[in-house]
């Protein structure tokens, strides 16, 4: 039976695996990273999006003439200018003044609407502009990732799953970096009903490491850390939340490309930074860590990450 996707949103998920034999030279546990970054959109916010989207159209909230406003310039916006393109919804983003060039020419180009808003403003005054939007724009939907519960559950049904059938349940820890919540929140549901063995572990920037009870900061680790703790998730329901500063991840994303040929983002290094520490414990000998890489590097190229070429690995 020939094997052809109706539209892109049928590509999303079923991400491989691939053990980091190189980058995990040396420790005692076996790391795995599960390559979020090959979803059509890149990251691992295709699944939460589409997860939003379908939720919201089995429940009435989503119609064809629906506008669907957000306020996102990141890895969410990307997705959803995706997601929007193949179902055919109009999408408004929101977004400061100042996103990069080149972000703001590939939502255009998947048909998104910008609006920028005052860049002294920040992201509040963006998402002020989003709900104007949403009273103004009828009939439209603000899918709010942070505060959705289908965001966890779609990567309770999707993404845990496939980690625990494709290590055919020989995973001990999977290493998840914490944005919206969703990844962390639904790794956690399905491995409490599955194995509860398995250590899921969240990741957050250590200069603004609310999860870990302290104070919201600036980082510079992209689609990591929010700065306050997500609706969906319970911070107690993960076995142990690492904090990584911002050069640990960029060494590890640059790291991991050196020596396994796989560009990955800022948030994919402080997975990775937190998996390796991990690793390197006594007690993870024999084990096997999974990390969840959310997103792909190129979109980086110019972030300090990779830009700066810092020092060698």
């Amino acid at each position: 039976m020939p094997r052809i996707a109706r539209d892109v949103t049928w590509l999303i998920g079923r991400t491989p695996l691939l053990e980091l034999q190189r980058f995990g030279a040396g420790l005692g546990a076996r790391i795995v990273a599960k390559l979020e970054l090959e979803n059509p959109g890149a990251s691992n916010k295709d699944r939460a999006v589409l997860g939003m989207i379908e939720h919201a159209e089995r429940h009435g909230f989503l119609t064809p003439a629906t506008t669907i406003v957000e306020c996102s310039a990141g890895d969410t916006a990307l997705s959803l200018a995706t997601v929007c393109a193949a179902r055919g919804y109009r999408l408004v983003l929101t977004m400061p003044r100042g996103v990069a060039p080149g972000r703001a020419n590939l939502l255009r180009a998947l048909g998104a609407e910008l609006v920028l808003t005052d860049a002294e403003r920040g992201i509040r005054g963006a998402l002020q502009r989003a709900e104007e939007l949403a009273r103004q724009i009828q009939p439209s939907l603000i899918l709010q990732p942070f505060t959705n519960r289908a965001n966890a559950r779609i990567h309770q049904d999707t993404t845990a799953r496939e980690v625990w059938e494709d290590c055919e349940g020989r995973v001990d820890t999977v290493v998840v970096p914490v944005g919206s919540g969703g990844t962390a929140a639904g790794c956690a549901a399905f491995f409490r009903e599955v194995a509860p063995r398995v250590a899921v572990v969240g990741v957050e920037p250590a200069r603004s490491a609310v999860l870990s009870g302290g104070q919201p900061g600036q980082h510079d680790i992209p689609g990591l850390g929010a700065g306050f703790v997500p609706d969906i998730l319970t911070p107690t329901d993960l076995a142990e939340i690492v904090a990584v500063e911002d050069a640990e991840a960029f060494r590890a994303a640059r790291e991991l490309a050196r020596l396994e040929g796989v560009l990955a983002g800022p948030a994919s290094g402080a997975a990775l930074a937190a998996a390796r520490r991990l690793a390197a414990r006594d007690s993870a000998a024999g084990t096997t860590i999974v990390v969840v890489l959310p997103d792909r590097g190129e979109r980086y190229e110019e972030h300090a990450c990779y830009a700066t070429g810092g020092e060698q690995p």
